[in-house]
């Protein structure tokens, strides 16, 4: 398949092989907004993009910075899990929460973005330990 991509200043055509518009196809829609990953082929007069994959851009906040929490992982269970979740949707906002578990990096979803302002950073020092907010 192929299609055309364009921003404010530019396009370019697109080409998907029939693998990838399998996975992708559904995202393909005028006017939406996506990441695409791939590479330029010039062999051609005009380059042309081999799309990898393609994401839908969910946006930038209004500028409230991320928070981030270090957790070791042995000292998650469901009972933490309860209380994080917990304190998390008391400070509703805009700050999206990113945890570290260890080596691995977890973006909570939407839905326990927060506000940094009032006293979660205080419960979250109480709940997980001084050194958790990086």
């Amino acid at each position: 398949a192929v299609f055309t991509l364009e921003d404010l200043q530019t396009s370019i055509e697109v080409m998907v092989f029939p693998k990838s518009m399998a996975d992708i196809g559904h995202l393909l829609a005028d006017d939406a907004v996506l990441i695409v990953k791939g590479r330029v082929d010039k062999r051609d007069d005009t380059p042309k993009f081999i799309a990898m994959g393609v994401e839908v851009f969910e946006g930038v906040s209004d500028g409230a910075p991320p928070l981030y929490l270090k957790i070791s992982p042995h000292r998650v269970d469901a009972r933490l899990v309860d209380e994080l979740k917990g304190t998390l949707t008391r400070f509703p906002g805009e700050a999206r929460v990113i945890l570290h578990l260890g080596e691995q990096k977890l973006r909570l979803s939407e839905e326990f973005c927060v506000s940094t302002d009032g006293g979660l950073i205080g419960e979250l020092r109480v709940l997980l330990g001084p050194g958790a907010i990086i």
